[in-house]
């Protein structure tokens, strides 16, 4: 099952070491995969108005304008298959978090190893979704 990917962070270098992770955890795992990235919910909201191809959602919560709670919220208004994972410094936003059914909530910085077995049962949960 081809995967697709958004990363949706603010921070230049983070967005870059999340692709670079996503990357390397797709072709460890051999995975078809596209992933695309964002540097603000807003820009992701556009593509997404055209293209709702996206299944795993790595949002960073803390933005400037929309924040990633709130695009979260914004997603799950119309579709509850969705794999949301939240990456942020602060654990402020955790309870939000549930509220949204999120995957899993990842503390910066990001250790590969977690975010390896978070995006692994991503895929689990998107084929037991497709099974059902």
């Amino acid at each position: 099952m081809p995967l697709e990917i958004a990363i949706c962070e603010d921070e230049k270098q983070q967005l870059a070491y999340l692709e670079q992770l996503v990357n390397t955890w797709l072709k460890t795992n051999s995975f078809k995969a596209r992933v695309s990235t964002f540097n603000s919910a807003e820009a992701f909201s556009f593509a997404w108005c055209e293209d709702r191809r996206f299944d795993i959602f790595l949002l960073d919560i803390q933005m400037p304008g929309q924040n990633g709670i709130e695009l979260a919220r914004q997603l799950r208004a119309d579709h509850d298959d969705l794999v949301i994972i939240f990456i942020t410094a602060l654990p402020d936003y955790i309870q939000e978090g549930y509220d949204v059914a999120a995957l899993h909530y990842l503390m910066k910085p990001i250790k590969e190893y977690k975010l390896y077995e978070v995006l692994d049962r991503a895929v689990e949960r998107l084929k037991l979704a497709e099974r059902s």
